[in-house]
């Protein structure tokens, strides 16, 4: 509420008077504990956001090693292709100029079976080997899986239309 205004005393006096006022209520012990119990506040969240900043290394750490995997048209590579048993992290480039999808089926060390088309893999034999069947990403696409694999030999492929016969296919060794 505004003062009313009193003859021979100035805007200038009065607003002076206010912030006097103000100034006596901060120095009231209650105001200082306020004081003191929002800086204590900014203090404990400060440190925890920096904690929760800095532990994106750890947490890293426990997803497990990184795997590049980049598909292209007639080809798959991955780095590095072998990893240590446990969580695995994907990342998934597609930079060929079609559509890809990335399978990937525990290997028993032949050659996929075959569809009865003769030109992509019957992933219905492999449906107790299957760990992976990602949905056929865009030229472009690039994004991160979760897996946890035991230790043996994984057949990284893309089921696409004769994509595995020209080559779509790499390893992956987990120990």
């Amino acid at each position: 509420m505004d003062a009313i205004p009193q003859p021979g005393v100035s805007r200038i006096a009065r607003n002076a008077d206010k912030q006097e006022m103000r100034l006596r209520r901060l120095r009231s012990p209650m105001a200082r504990f306020g004081v003191g119990l929002g800086l204590l506040a900014f203090a404990v969240l400060t440190v925890v956001l920096l904690s929760s900043c800095s532990s994106g290394s750890s947490d890293r750490a426990k997803a497990g090693p990184l795997v590049r995997v980049t598909e292209r048209d007639f080809r798959i590579t991955l780095a590095p292709a072998r990893v240590r048993a446990g969580d695995v992290r994907v990342l998934l480039r597609n930079k060929g100029p079609d559509a890809h999808e990335l399978i990937l089926v525990r290997s028993s060390g032949g050659r996929l079976p075959l569809r009865s088309d003769g030109f992509t893999i019957n992933e219905e034999l492999l449906d107790r080997a299957t760990v992976l069947a990602e949905e056929p990403q865009l030229p472009g696409a690039v994004h991160t899986l979760r897996l946890h694999l035991r230790p043996g030999r994984y057949e990284l492929f893309c089921n696409m239309a004769g994509h595995y016969l020209g080559g779509m296919h790499a390893e992956l060794v987990v120990t």
